[in-house]
């Protein structure tokens, strides 16, 4: 892990801020140049184009364009529109309290911001629990999309594909979209986007929306890949909303730097605020902008400011009010393609983040585009008669030429790079994939342009069937970024490399043409440019480690470690104290090893530098106490060590007259990737989690806080050395049209109030103009002034270069402002230094909150020239062990030791120091220790301390919006209301069920005496669902939805005389006849008239409760003769009579019963069997006395009681 440090707290921005006097009372605070988007009509598009190449590009300024809201369409750019459109749309919005993500909807978000911002006063904006909800990175609607290309000048705006006027020269005819017929196309120029060359499924979508409110902000950060950053603010909020409610208004403040001061920003970054800014996870303090030793620009985005960003100029945004909503995109030119192969792409290879630019693949086919291009003009040119001079002297298709000239020397590069030795011996078997652009470093996650190396063992299968392959790009491989097979890779390609190499001698022959011959500055072939080149081409020096690096076998386990053979050995003495001595062996190296000239130990060679001096030295130390990577000495096959350029600083060298050790130019803060890379990921060559902290302590170039570090010295003279340069157009790259007339405009401004410029001039940078700054910039004085102001700084007009360090004017933040932390910090201390600046120490286990909990141990310095002595004293033997045989850039051992003593000193006094020594040190070690019998007992038989933790307070959550995303997994609530039913006994039915009980023993006879009371049970719906009393379960099978039927206590009414009630209700209207016709089963269990007798009598009333009443107690009697036929399933049924079985047939409404059931009817009363029922369980018997029954199981048929009562009769009517 990287070693404790502190760095910088996170303090919001009061609600209350006046930026205007901020602004004034800062010496280093400057506003952004700002111009009218009239100035733009009036000049015409290429003058603007000029301004912002000269300005912004070049100048690596930024500047900002204002008026295009009244240019925008007022009702399609407001909330109201996006709420109405796509309000239902849901979008991950960033929790910056807690940094993480909530699916919010956008009208769901969009309707409480007012909330959100409400909850802000001067008081509690420091609070860190409140929400700030954040809606970043989502997509721009397709009809901002098209009204913004109507308004924003084409060659800044997304993906423009060229630059040339309508009509200009190299133009031809293109159909008309708009109308029938052809019409003239836009002449050949460059790309304004190179973005767009290259294919649609091959972009990267980045035209995003953010919509903000107060609270929210942007951490400092760069533009990816170092692109071109345009931001439009499109709609904020007034004093009052549409629907009337108050509203606060809305702007955003951004602090930005230029781009000549990227580098002094990354150091102060890293060496005073203790943070990385490649990382983009910290908003700076005001104070820590005030202490600053560069300039910082200040911006108040208000509604149509357009800002314009410079290559990797860091910057950071805040936002106020109720509302705020932007419009981004970024844009990717020839410039900004040469910086990020030189810088954006290694820094972001470091830290892991996202390559989503393709900028390799821009690079191929831009040129392939332009080649095309140029082809089309060099066509015109033979066969016009008319243009050919428009062509030759268009300064847009020259232009283009430079364009295209220095994309070839960026793709000669990648050829270069991927170049492999060509051995006939060897005979290299490469893999083809076709490219499609979305393959990426399983490592460093950046996308991989053609050549790369993947391992066959380390293939995952996934659920979809497809293979997760682990690809290393070869800049990673070469760091010593790989899986844990470390070696075994195949080579992979996704161009055929002879289709590669064609293009560019066939580009190369262009480029010869329209430069007018062979010349000494000619572009050379591909052979030749390797030839001329001195070091190893990357692919080569990954072929090379390759071969040295041992491959591991995934599927075995991990060889164990083997023991130090200086292993400490402890024993204890008489007087119980652990005395430990080292084991004096002498040191063996193995074959394959070399001792490291900074440890002093011995490492494979494939781990080591070596020189050819016989020196080896640790890529680690090289990378942290030398500024060196690994590739910078695999590349280079005469690379001299440390010690033969003079200028190693390990001990022993220190003492070695002539020596000059090294100091490091930058801090390293470490950069852990185990959260971005892929798990199977390991760093063999060098750990880079550790930090250069104890390299700059030995150089003695670790300053207290506020005092100015010779690493940020020499950052500020690089800055100023890149300042002086200018910002003219170099010859070589650019044309110059001849038009140096500067653009006017009198809405220009400059600083905090508006410039009165004239006519010809325009205060948009010295360079361009005769009219000077209106602010007065500080100036930096030499360290050897002392007669200024406070500080050292002064203030004027003279042309001094900017001062480095000034003691702010605000007041000092409290010490309560440390508990207002960012979210990934975990904790420890706080303090504020004489600047102002909040830090903390990210060691939860810090006991004082006010003072870093470990100090690393301080290391000598030698202040006196090497040759010389300590007041001629010999160091000890332990100093010398200290700073020669360990390593001392592992600053987390040393931060690791620090804590073993620690802990080592507390188990000492709590007497345990012998134990806690063997778990750490990985020993056993037995004791035997004379105890007295009783006493042992005496502690054995004592029950264990048992501790007592307090209670967790949870702090109530002050959650003002909750996601209102439908969980897939939650299932809607049903109603599940109770109710209170009124359950009668019955010994001949179930309880619930509603089904006969199936036991064997006869049934008793009903105690005459017994009351038959009620009883009320609390059911719900979903019993009433299950444990309906409902006999017919055969409705649940049917596909036509039934009646439903009465609950039963409603039923056992019908006993007792409620004639009114009927038993089910009606699915049909009133006096509407059934048409269902009656089936053999519903004429045996119809108590009622035939269809015939219904017909005849449907005129005369009928007592319907009734005939209900009466169907009810026949439905019994078929349930008891059901539960009788399960007895005798076995019995043989008798013949039939005929003359018998032709009465049992004309009388098919009265059920049938057996003497056995009949006896037990009997029994119960002769009230509760109709008489009816009576004689025809008489007549339907056999000649042999065994009655017939309709119920067998063979014929069994579970129905409804009444299930065929006319429905008319059913109401009563």
């Amino acid at each position: 892990m990287p070693a404790a440090r502190r760095s910088a707290a996170f303090d919001p921005i009061s609600p209350d801020l006046d930026l205007d006097a901020l602004v004034q009372q800062t010496p280093n605070f400057e506003y952004v140049t700002r111009i009218s988007c009239d100035m733009i009509d009036t000049q015409g598009f290429e003058v603007f184009e000029k301004l912002v190449l000269i300005h912004v590009i070049i100048g690596g300024k930024p500047l900002v364009i204002e008026g295009f809201h009244k240019r925008l369409d007022e009702w399609t750019f407001t909330s109201a529109w996006l709420q109405d459109n796509h309000g239902k749309k849901f979008e991950q919005v960033r929790n910056l309290s807690k940094q993480s993500n909530m699916t919010l909807s956008i009208g769901h978000y969009l309707n409480n911001m007012s909330k959100l911002t409400n909850q802000w006063n001067p008081n509690n904006y420091r609070d860190r629990d409140r929400q700030r909800l954040y809606l970043k990175d989502i997509d721009c609607p397709e009809v901002w999309y098209e009204k913004l290309k109507a308004v924003i000048p084409p060659s800044i705006f997304y993906l423009n594909d060229s630059t040339g006027d309508v009509g200009g020269p190299g133009s031809v005819d293109e159909p008309n979209p708009h109308a029938t017929g052809l019409r003239k196309g836009r002449g050949v120029a460059r790309a304004g986007d190179l973005m767009s060359c290259l294919p649609q499924t091959m972009r990267a979508d980045n035209l995003m929306c953010y919509i903000g409110h107060e609270g929210t902000y942007t951490p400092a950060h760069r533009e990816m890949c170092a692109s071109l950053g345009q931001n439009l603010m499109v709609e904020t909020s007034g004093t009052v909303d549409l629907d009337g409610k108050p509203t606060k208004p809305g702007s955003s403040i951004w602090f930005m730097t230029e781009s000549k001061d990227r580098h002094l920003v990354s150091e102060y970054w890293l060496s005073t605020l203790g943070h990385d800014i490649e990382i983009e996870a910290h908003f700076a303090q005001i104070n820590a902008w005030k202490c600053a030793p560069f300039t910082t620009y200040i911006v108040e985005q208000k509604q149509g400011d357009f800002i314009l960003i410079p290559p990797l100029a860091p910057h950071q945004v805040w936002n106020r009010g109720t509302r705020t909503m932007k419009v981004a995109w970024n844009r990717t030119t020839v410039e900004t393609l040469e910086l990020a192969l030189d810088e954006a792409l290694p820094r972001a290879r470091m830290v892991g983040r996202d390559e989503q630019y393709k900028n390799k693949a821009i690079i191929y086919f831009a040129l392939d585009r332009y080649s095309d291009l140029l082809k089309r003009v060099d066509y015109q040119k033979r066969t016009a008669s008319h243009a050919p001079e428009a062509l030759k002297s268009s300064p847009k298709i020259r232009q283009l030429q430079k364009d295209f000239r220095r994309l070839y020397a960026l793709y000669t590069r990648l050829l270069v790079a991927e170049a492999l030795p060509q051995n006939p011996r060897e005979k290299m078997k490469i893999q083809y994939v076709p490219f499609d652009s979305n393959i990426t470093c399983s490592f460093c996650r950046c996308n991989i342009f053609n050549r790369f190396l993947t391992c066959p063992s380390c293939i995952v299968p996934l659920e979809n069937g497809e293979e997760d392959t682990y690809d290393v790009c070869l800049e990673c491989y070469a760091m010593g970024r790989s899986c844990k097979c470390l070696s075994g890779y195949r080579w992979v390609e996704q161009f055929k490399w002879q289709e590669l190499t064609d293009k560019h001698e066939r580009w190369r022959k262009q480029i010869i043409a329209f430069e007018g011959g062979l010349t000494d500055k000619s572009p050379q072939p591909l052979h030749m440019e390797r030839q001329y080149s001195k070091k190893h081409p990357l692919a080569q020096v990954c072929q090379e480690q390759l071969r040295l690096r041992p491959w591991n076998d995934p599927k075995k386990p991990p060889p164990a470690p083997k023991l130090s053979k200086d292993a400490d050995e402890s024993r204890v003495n008489v007087n119980g104290e652990v005395v430990t001595t080292k084991k004096k062996k002498p040191l063996v190296i193995e074959k394959g090893h070399m001792k490291n000239h900074i440890s002093n130990y011995p490492e494979p060679i494939w781990k080591l530098g070596v020189c050819k001096c016989g020196r080896a030295y640790g890529y680690g130390s090289l990378w942290r106490a030398f500024d060196t990577a690994p590739l910078t000495v695999m590349e280079d096959p005469d690379w001299q060590c440390p010690h033969c350029q003079k200028i190693c600083s390990c001990g022993k060298c220190r003492k070695i007259a002539g020596m000059q050790p090294y100091q490091p130019t930058g801090t390293v803060l470490g950069y852990d990737t185990r959260r971005v890379a892929d798990p199977r990921s390991t760093e063999s060559l060098i750990d880079f989690r550790q930090s250069n902290f104890e390299w700059v302590k030995k150089a003695g170039d670790d300053l207290p806080a506020g005092e100015e570090t010779r690493r940020l010295s020499r950052r500020v003279d690089e800055a100023e050395a890149a300042k002086s340069q200018g910002a003219a157009l170099d010859d070589a790259h650019y044309v110059d049209e001849g038009d140096n007339t500067p653009m006017t405009n009198g809405h220009a401004e400059s600083s905090t109030t508006r410039a009165e410029a004239s006519p010809n001039d325009i205060p948009i940078d010295p360079l361009l103009g005769s009219l000077p700054p209106t602010a007065k910039t500080p100036q930096r004085v030499p360290h050897e002034h002392t007669g200024s102001g406070e500080n050292g700084i002064q203030n004027g007009d003279n042309d001094q270069p900017p001062y480095r360090f000034v003691a702010p004017s605000a007041l000092m933040l409290d010490q309560r402002q440390g508990q207002h932390q960012e979210q990934h910090h975990l904790g420890g201390g706080f303090t504020t230094d004489a600047n102002g600046i909040v830090f903390q120490y990210p060691d939860p286990e810090d006991p004082d909150p006010t003072v870093p909990q470990y100090a690393p141990p301080q290391v000598e310095h030698r202040t006196q020239p090497p040759d010389s002595t300590d007041n001629g004293k010999k160091r000890k033997r332990s100093d010398v062990l200290q700073a020669d045989m360990l390593d001392p850039n592992e600053a987390n051992e040393l931060y690791h030791k620090a804590q073993v003593k620690r802990t080592l000193h507390e188990a000492r006094r709590n007497n345990r120091y012998i134990l806690a020594e063997a778990a750490m040190s990985g020993r056993s070690l037995s004791v035997k220790l004379q105890v007295n019998k009783d006493r042992f007992s005496q502690i054995v038989s004592q029950p264990p301390a048992q501790t007592t933790q307090p209670p967790v307070r949870s702090k109530p959550s002050m959650a003002i919006v909750q996601s209102d995303y439908p969980s897939p997994s939650a299932k809607k609530p049903v109603p599940n209301p109770l109710k209170r039913a009124r359950i009668e006994r019955d010994d001949n039915f179930a309880a619930k069920k509603g089904t006969l009980h199936k036991s064997k023993k006869p049934l008793q006879p009903k105690d005459p005496q017994q009351k038959s009371g009620s009883k009320y049970m609390e059911i719900t719906s979903e019993s009433e669902m299950e444990d309906g009393m409902d006999l017919d379960d055969s409705r649940a099978e049917k596909e036509e939805p039934k009646p439903r039927p009465l609950p039963a206590y409603l039923a056992r009414k019908n006993d007792v005389g409620d004639n009114e009630i009927p038993k089910e209700l009606s699915s049909e209207p009133k006096y509407r006849p059934s048409r269902r016709k009656s089936t053999l089963v519903d004429s045996a269990v119809d108590s009622g008239p035939n269809p015939s007798t219904q017909q005849a009598s449907a005129k005369e009333p009928l007592d319907a409760a009734t005939n209900v009443a009466e169907a009810n107690r026949k439905a019994k009697l078929r349930a008891l003769q059901w539960d009788q036929d399960e007895v005798e399933d076995d019995e043989q049924e008798p013949k039939v009579s005929p003359d018998k079985q032709a009465d049992g047939a004309n009388d098919k409404q009265t059920p049938a019963l057996e003497p056995a059931d009949m006896a037990r009817v009997q029994q119960k009363g002769s009230s509760s069997v109709p008489a009816k029922a009576t004689a025809a369980a008489a007549a339907a018997v056999t000649p042999s006395g065994v009655p017939k029954s309709i119920f067998s199981r063979a014929k069994k048929v579970r129905v409804m009681a009444a299930s065929n009562v006319d429905k008319r009769h059913s109401l009563g009517v």
